[in-house]
């Protein structure tokens, strides 16, 4: 494998096939990667090229410490595999050296390590996963090879830290806690059971058990343990030098006094063994949780040979696979579709995982919040899952009588909590959402009976699915603020506006809510509720006419936008201003994407973007412009360095929104230009320094942050999609109306993409040989399955029914263009 320079403009990383696996190149030398592991049984892990991270189920069940993105050079939080090398000394398989190489191999969901010591004529691979079944455990494959030309006498010793509590106990009652450690040395392993949860407003008795079990490849036991951290470091000693492994101490004895109420780790001593020259030895380890001991101890049962634990990991890579199979995009470009599966892959994290459990964890303590629910549903949606309407139905049940709604999913369908931390707050967009998913799911299925299914309300009452949604509007747009938009509260999607709950305003979602409120009534109208839909028509047309005329802009440079904000002094946001112009990409975006800007309207809002928004050097748009000054009568954004997250940053979410919007309003040069952005700032390697996927943003440096767990991956998907392929759903029936570009089609002229689709997997095919530009080419044929299908003078419609009728789970459709 080619050797790159991380610094360099070449890639420390490449795509190795036709899926989504990836290599990299001394992926140690840059800080802060990591690499997700979970299953849907709720393990969850991340994992660093120097095996760091965390292992845990939820806030209270820590395997190992607790980390952030800056504490993962922390070996107190590593996966530790050492080898002692009889006359040679220790060698770390996993810790970063200088003058070692260091190769990754990953794909979804699995990690593999490779790291080789010339001096010694040792190598490691490492293979980390978690198995998809029902057990909450990570196996760890540790296969060494001697590559030298003289037999090795070696000891082996894997070493896990058992933190085995609540996150809360990093700092609180740290020592306390500790003492409730009930430690088991068993044949395998380590298990540490504490004897309850700490917990001051009320104990608990605790039955959870944290273990740490290995075995060799022919499912062999260890030779023993040492299953305290004193007794592996020594006194004196750390997690970089243990004395166990260093002055080749044999497994202690420990009595009772020196086994309970202590720090543990799951320390392995594996028999020593002479290792021919050639020759391999492959280790497993297990590292989890467990409700009970019956469970513990069959990790051994299930996975504890090679045999067993290469069908397992096989298991799992097929079902993943199975999963970012779903959606596939073929272009000249074939680094998009391999990228385009990890995008598809976040999602599906983000349901597992929620907002708070990768080392990026500054969402809290755990769950998904409200709109988080929503807009990774409309990823499920293109997904074509089959289970999202009772996904949906579920859903509702966490809105209120009132028009407002719980903040915080359980991990339960239809589980909600009222309020994140136990503060109460409101945010005003939080209506928008279920309307834009469900309005989303009735086009893909045609199923306009789903509205008139009855939900619960949070906290009390039933009512349609139609009434929850109309309430959530009618909530928001019955609480004006003195410049007739609706009140800000305690923020909207920016949660960093969090300082103007008086006199707030938000013209942004004013305007969604505006847009919101026509489509309800067109809704409506197909339904042959006629005079409601007139009333909400008139009212969304009454919003959408005060933010076209009242809070559209112009500055002396002859720039036009729209006002986006009012801050709690009543003052309008946007505009000239003495310390410069002062524009947010937020208060653009929603009035095209709801249709509420005119298309003169959205032209000078591009422009007006293009000029104070893009940045020339990182070829993106950023979120705001330099206000300068600290906002305290807006919110804490603004107080951020300038560059960083929801101030000036390069955010996915909002800029994928201002592509879906430009795309939506038929500006494809220009809904490109932004769409194309994001994949190239998450292509440069040298300069984002992540793993392939979309992060939440890139900072001023173009660094990727907060990778995975972001609903942009939700959005982009929804905009490749319906917007840039053109492949959605209108009452039931497929559309078909691609937005692309000529440099899309390539030097082949075709784009083809497969989808799931009333129950069939599509496969599109797009073929424009002349590279005509959008609204330049018309449809000149279509054949569905082989077979002519009419030709339209406008959209290509294909009704629901000719698909459905056509025998058999795959349909081709390949639709010429010039």
């Amino acid at each position: 494998m080619k050797k790159v320079k991380v610094s360099g403009p070449k890639p420390w990383w490449n795509f190795t096939g036709a899926d989504e696996v990836f290599e990299a190149q001394n992926p140690d030398q840059i800080s802060r990667l990591y690499f997700p592991l979970c299953n849907e049984a709720g393990l969850l892990s991340a994992i660093t090229p120097t095996l760091n991270g965390d292992i845990k189920t939820d806030q209270n069940h820590f395997l190992t410490l607790p980390v952030s993105e800056q504490d993962l050079h922390n070996t107190r939080s590593a996966r530790q595999f050492w080898v002692y090398v009889a006359g040679r000394g220790p060698w770390s398989a996993t810790a970063a050296k200088p003058k070692e190489s260091c190769d990754l191999e990953a794909g979804a969901l699995w990690h593999k390590l490779t790291r080789e010591n010339r001096a010694l004529g040792l190598r490691a691979v490492i293979t980390n996963f978690v198995p998809m079944g029902q057990e909450r455990v990570e196996i760890m494959r540790v296969e060494l090879t001697n590559t030298g030309r003289k037999p090795l006498a070696i000891t082996a010793t894997a070493a896990i830290p058992i933190f085995g509590r609540s996150a809360d106990n990093l700092r609180d009652h740290r020592h306390v806690t500790s003492l409730l450690h009930h430690i088991e040395q068993v044949s395998h392993g380590v298990l540490v059971t504490p004897t309850m949860s700490f917990d001051e407003r009320g104990h608990h008795p605790n039955s959870t058990i944290y273990g740490v079990l290995g075995c060799e490849g022919d499912g062999q036991a260890p030779a023993g343990s040492f299953p305290t951290v004193a007794s592996f470091i020594g006194e004196g000693g750390n997690f970089d030098a243990p004395r166990a492994v260093f002055e080749d101490w044999d497994q202690p004895d420990l009595d009772e006094v020196e086994l309970q109420g202590r720090e543990a780790v799951g320390a392995l001593r594996f028999k020593s063994r002479k290792l021919a020259p050639g020759k391999s030895v492959t280790y497993l380890i297990h590292m989890g949780i467990a409700k009970d001991r019956k469970e513990v101890l069959s990790w051994i049962r299930a996975y504890g040979t090679v045999d067993k634990t290469q069908e397992a990991l096989e298991h799992t890579q097929a079902f993943w696979k199975e999963r970012l199979d779903r959606i596939q995009v073929q272009t000249d470009d074939a680094d998009f579709g391999r990228w385009v599966r990890w995008v598809t892959l976040q999602p599906i994290l983000r349901k597992i995982f929620g907002n708070s459990f990768l080392p990026d964890f500054d969402y809290g303590r755990g769950g998904r919040g409200w709109r988080d629910l929503w807009q990774d549903c409309l990823a499920l949606l293109l997904l074509d899952t089959g289970d999202v309407r009772g996904l949906l139905l579920n859903n509702f049940a966490g809105v209120r009588m009132n028009g407002t709604n719980a903040t915080i999913i359980g991990n339960a369908p239809g589980e909600f909590v009222a309020d994140r931390n136990n503060i109460s707050r409101t945010w005003m967009d939080h209506g928008v959402w279920p309307w834009l998913t469900t309005e989303l799911y009735i086009h893909q299925t045609g199923d306009l009976k789903f509205l008139l299914e009855e939900a619960p309300y949070f906290e009390g009452g039933r009512g349609t699915i139609l009434e929850h949604i109309i309430v959530q509007h009618l909530a928001a747009i019955s609480n004006f603020g003195e410049h007739g938009n609706c009140r800000l509260q305690d923020a909207d999607w920016n949660d960093g506006l969090d300082m103007a709950r008086d006199r707030g305003e938000s013209v942004a979602f004013t305007a969604v809510y505006a847009g919101n409120l026509l489509r309800i009534a067109d809704m409506l109208e197909v339904l042959k509720e006629k005079a409601r839909a007139a009333e909400l028509r008139q009212k969304g047309e009454a919003l959408a006419k005060h933010i076209r005329e009242d809070e559209w802009i112009k500055n002396a440079a002859g720039h036009a936008w729209f006002n986006g904000y009012y801050d709690n002094n009543g003052t309008r946001v946007e505009g000239d201003h003495p310390k410069g112009v002062r524009i947010t990409l937020t208060g653009q975006v929603f009035p095209i994407l709801s249709g509420v800007a005119t298309n003169e309207q959205v032209a000078q809002c591009y422009a007006a973007a293009k000029r104070y928004l893009f940045d020339k050097k990182l070829a993106g748009f950023r979120l705001n412009t330099d206000f300068v000054e600290v906002q305290p009568q807006l919110g804490r954004a603004f107080s951020f360095a300038y560059g960083e997250k929801e101030n000036g940053a390069f955010f996915s979410h909002m800029n994928v929104m201002f592509a879906n919007a430009l795309y939506r309003r038929g500006f494809v040069e220009e809904g490109y230009e932004v769409f194309s952005s994001l994949y190239k700032m998450a292509m440069d390697a040298a300069m984002a320094k992540i793993y392939p996927g979309l992060p939440e943003y890139f900072n001023g440096e173009g660094r990727g942050m907060y990778h995975y767990l972001t609903g942009s991956a939700s959005w982009y998907l929804l905009t490749l999609i319906t917007q840039v392929l053109g492949i959605r759903g209108q009452w039931g029936d497929l559309v078909l109306e691609p937005k692309l570009t000529p440099e899309q089609f390539g030097k082949s002229g075709q784009i083809s993409a497969e989808v799931g689709f009333a129950g069939k997997r599509l496969k599109i095919t797009y073929l424009n040989r002349s590279r005509e530009p959008y609204g330049q080419y018309k449809i000149e044929s279509v054949l569905v399955q082989g077979r002519s299908f009419p030709v339209p003078d406008g959209i290509l419609t294909i009704p629901r029914k000719t698909l459905t009728d056509i025998a058999g789970p795959a349909i081709d459709i390949t639709v010429a263009l010039a």
